[in-house]
């Protein structure tokens, strides 16, 4: 209805391929990117960076994804979309165009923040405070073109334990799990003391707890699965590896996985006298992210970013039968063979899918003949899954 760009439309057209024609999906053409270099300052054209960024993920084009959102990030603060006062001054005007102005705000800073979480070498480029912007809404709310209609801001989330309404959107709660993970990723590279660690733990505990029943659920009555919900879910395990991986028992025991491209090493951390706790905590985080796999056996609705948090349960799952932490290892050969069987499938969408599975296999592998070599054959092992043999 708002008659976007000629190659805004391009792009969402070419990404749209990878799900029509899988694997028969011709090279990234440089006209995408020159005609969003050249086009005029505007929110379609920062839209048009954020989308060649995931692409560019999806394609494991690491650089470009990086770029892109930089990009994106540098058209976003020149529109000021970061600033409360311009969507609500658009608000009077359009209600749908302001809430695609905080969408796109909010989208860019969820992009920056995981593209920072799985690359190797991914660094945050929003490097402002938290956009004061109001939260994305729910559809009902801006569709019918009503103004006036305000979600609260990422400042007032702290607030709403204590609020007799603290009930928001499923956009809000994936942007609000966005800023947990954010904080997450700065505690870990800062080495974070037990005190901050425990304050963000019960940060993520708290947002599990709010989370309203009719998201938690994920899969619909219809049997699909919602994937706002789902990405929120995603994004809040992945908080929790990140936050305690590095004081967990498994860091020594982590194998070599430097090759696989989704899964970022974490730091060295001080010795922490709560080293089994991080270490179930991650454990459990790694088992919800593949018990998120398991939801459906359709993958085309998968972002490319959640073969990298499965990447990330995998490396977490594999380190587990590497470690004698007296874990059902069972369990998670089962759970590894399903995170790989679903990269396999959607491997045929996105390539930095596809560039992890057979990585993925040689690893357990090594850590079956280290194991075997060292004289203590990892329990059930007999039963490795076919998929992780091939």
């Amino acid at each position: 209805m708002s008659s976007p760009p000629q190659y805004l439309v391009n792009i969402v057209e070419f990404i749209g391929l990878h799900h029509l024609s899988p694997g028969q999906t011709p090279e990234c053409s440089n006209e995408l990117w020159a005609a969003t270099e050249n086009a005029e300052l505007d929110l379609e054209k920062a839209q048009a960076y954020l989308l060649l960024s995931i692409l560019s993920h999806g394609r494991k084009a690491p650089e470009c994804a990086k770029k892109c959102i930089g990009l994106a990030i540098e058209c976003s603060f020149r529109l000021g979309l970061h600033c409360r006062e311009l969507s609500e001054t658009v608000e009077m005007q359009n209600t749908a165009r302001a809430e695609s102005m905080r969408r796109t705000l909010w989208e860019i800073f969820a992009v920056d923040t995981l593209l920072a979480a799985v690359q190797v070498g991914g660094t945050l480029q929003f490097n402002m405070e938290t956009p004061d912007v109001s939260l994305p809404s729910e559809d009902e709310k801006f569709l019918g073109g009503h103004p006036g209609v305000f979600s609260i801001s990422a400042k007032d989330l702290g607030h709403r334990a204590f609020s007799d309404d603290d009930r928001i959107s499923a956009l809000a709660y994936r942007v609000e799990a966005t800023l947990i993970l954010r904080r997450c990723l700065i505690a870990c590279e800062t080495h974070a003391g037990e005190d901050t660690l425990e304050v963000l733990d019960s940060m993520i505990s708290a947002w599990f707890h709010r989370w309203p029943s009719d998201h938690s659920t994920i899969l619909q009555m219809d049997g699909k699965v919602n994937q706002i919900d789902f990405q929120s879910a995603m994004i809040m395990h992945c908080a929790s590896i990140y936050l305690h991986f590095p004081k967990s028992f498994l860091v020594s025991f982590l194998p070599n996985t430097g090759e696989v491209f989704c899964s970022r090493p974490p730091p060295i951390a001080s010795p922490s006298p709560n080293a089994q706790t991080h270490t179930a905590k991650i454990v459990n985080a790694a088992v919800e992210l593949s018990k998120l796999a398991s939801l459906s056996t359709s993958v085309t609705g998968h972002s490319p970013f959640f073969a990298c948090t499965l990447v990330l349960s995998s490396v977490i799952q594999v380190t587990v039968l590497a470690a004698p932490i007296g874990q059902p290892f069972g369990k998670h050969y089962s759970y590894l063979a399903l995170n790989i069987g679903v990269l396999k499938s959607m491997g045929s969408i996105w390539e930095i899918a596809a560039s992890s599975v057979g990585k993925l296999r040689a690893t357990t592998r090594e850590v079956e003949a280290a194991s075997v070599e060292a004289g203590h054959e990892l329990v059930g092992s007999m039963f490795i899954p076919p998929i992780l043999k091939k």
